[in-house]
């Protein structure tokens, strides 16, 4: 409406409010002309003194609209700047499975309709996607990754998505629905060059990623609807936070005692593991009263009120336990401060599914704990035991690609990556390093001989001979073949003779029977010293291998050290 069309309709309207003043204002016609005029100066005001008023009025049915709609994506929940290191873990964690992947994490806003990149690794991604891309929206509907090539979807899809401008056609990526509770809210896209580069263990590990995030994301929906128990959940979150794969173990539970003080009140914190020998429990770690079972003892769950979640596999709240099970103990019946303590809560740490642990709290006297103190412990070690699976993968796959598959030593690139550590260590405390190079003699012909199978096993035990002779402190790797490093720790060339000599003497004494085979072998050895021979790590390397060839031209079965 114009502005002079708002003034003409402003002057009427006050002209006919004059006519309160005219006798006979009774008249229904009269009233009726003021009912429309006063309506008509309202909405004038109105849309002068609010000016938003009517545009955000339409915005609520649009939203509305949106929300009717059942195809349209639900509102994601904003990620929590607490988030922002587990998105980062995230990111490296894909990147340390294989180097060549690029990943990108988008999020559904549903005001704009379209998806906003989170958090990426290279800049190559869009920083938003519309919401009808085929490559991000069908895994909406997917509640498993789904492989995606190049040469299988429209390239206008791909251009919406990522800045690459070197299209090959043997690109392609894996892409994984990221959930808040049962509601898609984005996707977690990992790009490739190529699709021979995707392993299904990769998919595996990643989906477990996935999960964790999906988790985050669902607990801090669920503390915005939980205003009381803001603070507490925060701590819980901070788990996430703060949380490193490369944490310790030990410094990750002092962490977690930590949230338990500030979140519980208790006399007793005891975390407990089931320990790799026996069926018994193993007490990690242990807060408050110090007067009976404390870090690294083992009880019997079976007749212990701290073992019954665990054994339970499920969560345990008693105000006074003692009259419940009157015949069970704390620990076991030699605590004699069993009888101080009447109030339990107890959650078991779970592994898929199953029990591998506890997390219990005490109270001296029969005050119980709420049922907030329940809901917090379930969540607390729902996350602890998420973050144990999490670093149980990482550390798994850390192994895998540090390791030699058929000897478990370490493989060449990691033997080297260590062997540097140390040089710079040695450097700095002025000590000194041995490096000892064997090769098994005449290996080709036992191949040949016996086959690959008998000569597999015959590397597994010249390794196992190494391993078994060597310090815990010592860096023993599979160079390559049949050739094996030790790198001896503080240790100077003179000292490192008699080692090799006693290994090449074990190693020519065993008989080496399997199937029905067996042979006798030999091994040469050739030394270096750091930094008697070289300060470099590649003349060390250059100098033991020459030494151990010189064992070999002489025979074999011996040890040679370098000039």
């Amino acid at each position: 409406m114009s502005i002079y069309m708002q003034i003409a309709l402003i002057t009427l309207f006050v002209i006919i409010q004059l006519l309160f003043i005219i006798p006979h204002h009774n008249n229904t016609f009269i009233i009726t002309l003021k009912g429309i005029s006063s309506a008509g100066l309202l909405v004038i005001i109105s849309s002068y003194a609010f000016p938003g008023l009517l545009k955000a009025s339409k915005n609520l049915n649009r939203s509305q609209d949106l929300n009717d709609n059942s195809k349209k994506p639900k509102e994601s929940p904003f990620i929590d700047q607490r988030y922002s290191a587990l998105l980062e873990n995230i990111k490296n964690g894909i990147l340390s499975i294989n180097k060549s992947y690029v990943c990108g994490l988008y999020i559904i806003d549903p005001v704009s309709e379209v998806f906003n990149l989170k958090s990426s690794s290279e800049e190559m991604f869009k920083a938003s996607v519309k919401l009808d891309n085929p490559l991000l929206s069908s895994v909406l509907n997917s509640s498993l990754p789904k492989t995606v090539k190049y040469k299988d979807v429209n390239p206008e899809n791909w251009n919406e998505l990522i800045s690459y401008e070197k299209w090959k056609g043997s690109e392609s990526a894996f892409c994984f629905p990221v959930k808040n509770g049962n509601n898609a809210i984005g996707a977690l896209f990992v790009f490739v060059d190529h699709f021979s580069k995707i392993s299904s263990q990769d998919i595996e590990v990643i989906k477990s990623f996935v999960e964790i995030l999906n988790q985050g994301i669902f607990d801090i929906g669920k503390s915005e609807s939980q205003h009381l128990k803001n603070k507490n959940l925060s701590l819980i979150h901070d788990l996430f936070k703060d949380f490193d794969p490369e944490t310790d173990s030990d410094a990750f539970f002092k962490s977690v005692k930590n949230t338990c003080r500030s979140i519980f009140k208790y006399d007793k914190l005891t975390i407990s593991f089931k320990s790799s020998e026996n069926e018994e429990l193993k007490v990690l770690l242990t807060d408050g009263f110090d007067e009976d079972m404390t870090d690294g003892f083992s009880f019997n769950p079976r007749n212990s009120i701290v073992g019954l979640s665990y054994i339970d596999n499920n969560i345990v709240n008693l105000a006074d336990w003692k009259n419940e099970f009157p015949e069970m103990h704390r620990f076991d019946d030699t605590f004699e401060s069993s009888e101080y303590f009447s109030a339990v809560l107890s959650s078991p740490l779970r592994a898929s599914g199953k029990s591998i642990g506890s997390i219990t709290l005490e109270r001296i006297g029969k005050k119980p704990f709420t049922s907030i103190d329940t809901d917090m412990l379930k969540l607390l070690s729902e996350n602890v035991s998420k973050i144990l699976g999490w670093m149980d993968i990482h550390h798994q796959l850390n192994r895998s690609a540090s390791r030699d598959g058929l000897t478990g030593l370490l493989n060449h690139k990691t033997f080297l990556n260590r062997f540097a550590k140390e040089i710079d260590r040695s450097s700095r405390f002025g000590e000194q390093l041995g490096l000892i190079f064997f090769d098994i003699d005449k290996f080709k012909s036992v191949n040949d001989t016996y086959g690959h199978l008998y000569g597999d096993y015959v590397l597994e035990e010249v390794s196992r001979i190494i391993s078994k002779n060597v310090r815990s402190i010592d860096i023993v790797g599979r160079y390559g073949g049949e050739e094996f490093a030790v790198l001896l720790v503080n240790t100077d060339i003179n000292a490192c003779k008699p080692l090799a000599e006693k290994i090449v003497k074990k190693i020519a004494k065993k008989t080496y029977l399997k199937d029905g085979i067996a042979v006798n072998l030999t091994i040469s050895a050739g030394m270096s010293g750091f930094p008697l021979h070289s300060d470099n790590i590649e003349s060390l390397i250059a100098k033991a291998d020459k030494a151990m060839y010189a064992t070999k031209g002489n025979g074999g079965n011996g040890v040679t050290i370098a000039k």
